[in-house]
């Protein structure tokens, strides 16, 4: 991952303890979920939204998804010979 691309943007909290207390501060302030996790990139902490499991993309290897053949049919009706 590219530190600059993806940490810059991101508050960063050398500890976890900071993190925790920022997570329970942004938890008391909105309805929603906040988590903390380390960064492998840049070595310090960060607060990102907790998804729900419903709404997490689920990764489906190349070889389960079915094969999917697109047929066009030819016009028909009124509009089949104008042109």
């Amino acid at each position: 991952m590219n530190v600059e691309r993806g940490c810059r943007p991101k508050q960063t909290y050398r500890t976890k303890t900071d993190a925790k207390r920022v997570v329970r501060l942004m938890g008391a302030r909105n309805r929603e979920a906040f988590n903390l996790y380390h960064c492998e990139a840049c070595g310090y902490y960060h607060v990102g939204h907790l998804i729900p499991a419903i709404f997490r993309a689920r990764v489906v290897p190349n070889w389960s998804r079915p094969a999917v053949r697109v047929v066009r049919r030819p016009r028909t009706g009124a509009t089949a010979g104008v042109g």
